[in-house]
């Protein structure tokens, strides 16, 4: 919007525009997530990319054979209930960002960080029961070693993630945090959750099904 400034020929209008609000700016938490999720892209990158140099350059045969003579199977089925499971996650805890930001509806919100923290729980647990009935651990060749670490580090990370919304949903029942306009820890955690949403989806496309 035009100014008008006062000079000694007269009022001279000035094209200055305001400064930008503050709303308009990214917050330094999203920013301070947004680096750290790119560093999380470069280490699970080289996790998978170590996993297919393991498999398509020094393995002779994928999965290779237990003692029993049979090749190692990864429950497919199971795994891909689970993925659901934490794929519906992120849904609940963008509904609940939703009802905040849209009704001021903190009570919506912690509902939806209760299902998703739920979720997250099952999936965790789910994935711990399948480590106990694999049948083989990190120390069977390259290919155990490979699976445990990419699923490990993600399960390692879910459980971060679930820590960063516990406490959450701890500031929304205690101190009534959060509103509308001012939401950045919720919103860092949203980002890191939707990441290790995506990050086990393309795990279970590329270590399951291929």
């Amino acid at each position: 919007m035009a100014t008008v400034e006062h000079g000694h020929g007269g009022e001279i209008p000035s094209t200055a525009t305001p400064p930008p609000s503050r709303g308009a700016k990214i917050s330094p938490g999203l920013l301070s997530m947004v680096f750290f999720i790119g560093s999380e892209i470069m280490l699970f990158g080289a996790f998978f990319t170590a996993y297919f140099f393991v498999r398509y350059n020094i393995a002779d045969e994928w999965p290779p054979l237990n003692q029993n003579g049979e090749p190692f199977e990864l429950p497919k089925v199971i795994t891909a209930v689970n993925t659901a499971i934490l794929v519906a996650s992120s849904f609940t805890l963008h509904w609940g960002e939703h009802r905040l930001k849209h009704y001021n509806d903190r009570k919506g919100l912690e509902r939806g960080l209760w299902v998703t923290l739920f979720l997250g729980a099952t999936f965790l647990i789910i994935q711990i029961n399948e480590y106990i009935h694999l049948g083989f651990t990190p120390q069977d060749t390259a290919f155990g070693s490979t699976f445990y670490t990419l699923t490990g580090a993600h399960g390692l990370h879910v459980f971060v993630g679930l820590t960063i919304l516990t406490l959450c949903l701890i500031r929304v029942k205690r101190a009534h945090d959060f509103t509308p306009k001012w939401f950045t820890p919720l919103g860092a955690g949203s980002i890191y959750w939707h990441f290790v949403d995506v990050v086990w989806v393309l795990l279970f496309v590329l270590v399951y099904l291929l």
